[in-house]
C-alpha cells in the first residue's frame, strides 16, 4: 500500500482506495464546493497525522441589544394665568420695597430697645507724677511763652476785648493783656503748674495749694445727687456734675496772683441707653464720688482785667 498525490487537488491518498482521490470522488458525487474544501482539509489533517480538533463552528450572529429610553418627566405647567402671575410678581416686588424702606426704622428701634451698654472712659484721666511742668508765670512777657511753647496767632475772647488768647491744645491756653501773661488755664492732664495737675485727688490738691498760701473753699451751688440707672450711679452729663472751687491768694513778696482749682467727681465711663448718655460714677448704690481737679486757672492780680481788679501796685 503506497500513498500517491492527486494531480488535481494535490492531496495524498491510498492507491488501494477504490474511490481514488476523495476530493475527486466527492466532486463526481455532486458535492458542492464547500463540502469539497472540508474534505480536503480532513484528508490533509489525517495525512499529516494532525491530532488537532475540528474547526469550531462559525459564530452565529449575536442578537442586537435593544436600548430603552426612559422619557424625562416634564415640569408641571404653571396653571396660573398671565394676569395672576403679573399680580404675584408685583406683590413680591412691593414686599421687597417695603422691607428695604423699613430697614433703617427697624435698626433704630433695635438700638433704642437694646439694653444699656457701659463704655469705660475715665474723666479726668488719673493723676500721673511724670507730667511735664508748665514754667509760665503771670506777668511774664508773651515772648517767653512763645519761646517755651511755640508761637501762636492770637484769638479774641468773647466778652473780653482786652484779652488776646493763645491756644496750645483743647484745654491749654494763655491769655495776655498788653503782651504780658494775664491768665493761665490748664484743663489737660499732661501738664502741671507748680505741682498742681488735672486728675489729682482733692487731698493732693489741698496739700499743694497750702504751700502757696491759705486755702479757701468757695461754697458750691447745690447740685442734685447722682441718679441710679440700671445699677449704675450716674449724672445726666459730665457738665452736670457738682463743682467745688479751691482758691489761694498769693500776695507780695511771694507774688501777686490767684490760683483757683475746680474739683468735680471723677467718672469711670459712659452708660449708653437708647439716645441717652450718662456719666457713670460707678456700679452699685454704695459708690461714693471721688473729687479730683478738673481745671487749674491762675490770674494775675497786678493788672485789672476780666477776672478781677488790680490788687498789687
Amino acid at each position: 500500500m503506497a500513498l500517491v498525490r492527486c494531480p488535481t487537488h494535490k492531496i495524498p491518498y491510498n492507491d488501494e482506495n477504490p474511490r481514488g482521490c476523495p476530493a475527486c470522488a466527492r466532486e463526481k458525487g455532486g458535492a458542492d464546493q464547500s463540502d469539497v474544501m472540508r474534505e480536503l482539509a480532513r484528508v490533509s489533517r489525517s495525512a499529516r497525522g494532525n491530532d488537532q480538533k475540528a474547526l469550531p463552528e462559525p459564530l452565529k450572529d449575536q442578537p442586537q441589544l435593544a436600548w430603552t429610553i426612559t422619557p424625562q418627566p416634564k415640569e408641571a405647567a404653571d396653571s396660573r394665568g398671565p394676569l395672576t402671575r403679573l399680580l404675584d410678581t408685583l406683590r413680591e416686588r412691593r414686599a421687597l420695597g417695603i422691607a428695604v424702606a423699613l430697614l433703617p426704622v427697624l435698626l433704630v428701634v433695635a438700638i433704642a430697645t437694646s439694653g444699656p451698654r457701659f463704655v469705660p472712659a475715665i474723666d479726668p484721666p488719673p493723676f500721673e507724677s511724670s507730667v511735664r511742668p508748665l514754667p509760665i508765670e503771670p506777668g511774664q512777657p508773651i515772648s517767653t511763652v512763645f519761646a517755651l511753647l511755640g508761637t501762636q496767632a492770637p484769638r479774641s475772647v468773647p466778652g473780653a476785648a482786652r484779652l488776646a488768647r493763645y491756644s496750645y491744645g483743647t484745654d491749654l491756653y494763655i491769655d495776655a493783656i498788653n503782651d504780658r501773661v494775664y491768665a493761665i488755664t490748664v484743663g489737660v492732664a499732661n501738664r502741671t503748674w507748680r505741682g498742681l495737675s488735672v486728675g489729682a485727688p482733692e487731698r493732693t490738691v489741698t496739700g499743694t495749694l497750702a504751700l502757696l498760701g491759705v486755702v479757701r473753699q468757695d461754697e458750691a451751688a447745690s447740685a442734685p445727687p447722682p441718679l441710679e440707672v440700671s445699677g449704675y450711679r450716674v449724672y445726666q452729663s459730665l457738665d452736670s456734675r457738682p463743682r467745688r472751687l479751691l482758691r489761694v491768694e498769693v500776695r507780695p513778696p511771694n507774688g501777686c496772683f490767684d490760683a483757683e482749682i475746680d474739683l468735680r467727681p471723677q467718672t469711670v465711663g459712659l452708660l449708653l441707653k437708647g439716645d441717652e448718655r450718662y456719666a457713670v460714677l460707678g456700679k452699685g448704690s454704695d459708690v461714693e464720688p471721688e473729687w479730683v481737679a478738673t481745671q487749674i486757672r491762675v490770674v494775675d492780680r497786678g493788672v485789672a482785667g476780666p477776672f478781677g481788679s488790680a490788687i498789687c501796685f
